[in-house]
């Protein structure tokens, strides 16, 4: 694996960064406002109901895996933070993307927080990370090929934490009252952003233990993959129960839609847990990246709220060169229009949440 690049930030060392940054106050502008034309946040209808499953599910969990900050987790209130997410998802389709969402967040934690059994062991985290590949590619009924080598389909056995993705497989291969099949295409591109998210999880994992740090450049590279924005990205289809053709999601406009919502993400969460990551000695962070000795924090802050400026336009630019190809064709129109706002729905759902 390269070396990250040696930067300003970097030599000026993690200790060193803590310790400038502990005591410090990191003035956030209204995030709100960076959103102000795109639709309001809003809650599924559902939620009161999926409270008992996701914490079923987390409890589930816990009772294999006592290091989990149980009460943490309960309180974290993951079927709100779904129902942000998808408002418009029904009943079917909500339910698999709680399960889907508390896999999410406990997987991550096993790796990535102190609490995680693997959190220090590169080596069983990798072998942990291959694991989830194979059941991964079982639970969306792939069939066996590069990236999945199927040794969950003969009678490996499934950890607790993967067991909740194998349950999410079952609800999202067969929905509905017609039991109708998720498309072969649609599993595959999920599996392929759970992919990118589990590979970069592998590189950050490495960045903390060896206590190095990227640039800029570099980290917002890996936190593509790390903030799993391409995975909600990939569900937003199956939250709005429509069949949407390969060509549409392969154009250009849709790549730009999936980078550009993956940099909110990764921008709007740094922000947000950089105070936690601090309390844990962890200083890989946007903010951390563009730090420099000399750089008071509110510089930083501004040439983040510039990024995430930018990252807005982006988006809407690539929204309306997608909607406008499709003026002559009514569905394929509203169901550009649909999806673009459903992309839109995960970026303000998770502020919203935060």
């Amino acid at each position: 694996m390269p070396s990250p690049t040696t930067t300003s930030s970097s030599t000026f060392g993690q200790a060193a960064l803590i310790t400038a940054l502990k005591g410090q106050t990191l003035r956030i502008p209204s995030l709100q406002a960076l959103f102000h034309t795109w639709p309001s946040p809003s809650l599924n209808a559902h939620y009161q109901e999926l409270v008992p499953l996701a914490s079923a599910a987390i409890l589930g969990i816990a009772a294999a895996a006592p290091r989990l900050n149980i009460e943490r987790r309960l309180r974290d209130d993951i079927a709100l933070l779904t129902c942000l997410l998808f408002p418009t998802a029904r009943r079917d389709q909500i339910e698999a993307l709680v399960l889907y969402m508390v896999w999410l967040v406990c997987w991550d934690d096993t790796v990535d927080t102190n609490e995680g059994d693997l959190a220090a062991d590169f080596p069983g985290a990798e072998e942990w990370r291959g694991k989830t590949l194979e059941i991964a590619r079982t639970a969306l009924q792939l069939p066996e090929g590069v990236g999945g080598g199927g040794g969950a389909q003969h009678g490996a056995a499934v950890d607790a934490i993967n067991a909740v993705l194998v349950n999410f497989g079952q609800r999202y291969n067969h929905y509905g009252t017609a039991h109708e099949r998720s498309p072969l295409e649609q599993r595959q591109r999920l599996y392929d952003e759970i992919s990118i998210f589990i590979r970069a999880c592998a590189t950050e994992q490495r960045l903390r233990l060896d206590n190095a740090l990227p640039s800029f450049e570099e980290y917002m590279a890996l936190r593509e993959g790390t903030v799993a924005g391409g995975t909600l990205c990939a569900l937003v289809p199956f939250a709005m129960g429509r069949h949407v053709p390969p060509e549409l999601l392969d154009s250009p406009q849709f790549g730009v839609l999936r980078k550009q919502a993956n940099v909110l993400f990764g921008l709007l969460n740094d922000l947000i847990s950089l105070k936690k990551e601090l309390s844990m000695d962890c200083v890989i962070n946007a903010v951390c990246t563009l730090l420099r000795p000399e750089t008071p924090l509110d510089e930083v802050m501004a040439q983040i709220y510039q990024k995430l400026q930018d990252a807005v336009r982006l988006f809407n630019e690539a929204a309306g060169e997608l909607i406008d190809q499709f003026m002559n064709n009514d569905r394929l129109y509203d169901l550009s229009k649909d999806l673009v706002d459903g992309y839109r729905s995960v970026v303000t759902g998770t502020l919203e949440f935060m």
